[in-house]
């Protein structure tokens, strides 16, 4: 299955003031969205889009474990993957704790 969307979701205080940008070319992906949730979750989600022609799904977890470098130790978060093919299980949700994958979902 060919990747064409992904998003990391993180608790915003713990996202480091002044992180740099992800690598975009490293990640597989061609355009990024960085966007804060400002209600009671208060939850900064890093929406990647536009595959590059050659990414994989291996390349972007890959390049999502340096990226996640840049947060607080132990950081909670969950990255949904959207899939080319469109069946019911084309989208998953992942969930880690300590970079540690403990939970995986099939969104319909």
């Amino acid at each position: 299955m060919n990747l064409t969307q992904a998003v990391l979701t993180v608790p915003s205080h713990m996202v480091p003031g002044g992180m740099p940008q992800p690598d975009l070319k490293q990640l597989g992906f061609n355009d990024f969205e960085r966007c804060s949730i400002i209600d009671t979750t208060k939850l900064t989600r890093f929406e990647f889009s536009r595959p590059t022609k050659h990414a994989t799904e291996a390349q972007f977890d890959e390049a999502i474990e340096q990226f996640i470098w840049f947060f607080a130790k132990g950081t909670p978060y969950v990255i949904d993957k959207t899939f080319a093919d469109n069946t019911p299980d084309s989208h998953h949700r992942y969930y880690y704790t300590n970079n540690e994958r403990v939970c995986e979902a099939i969104i319909s």
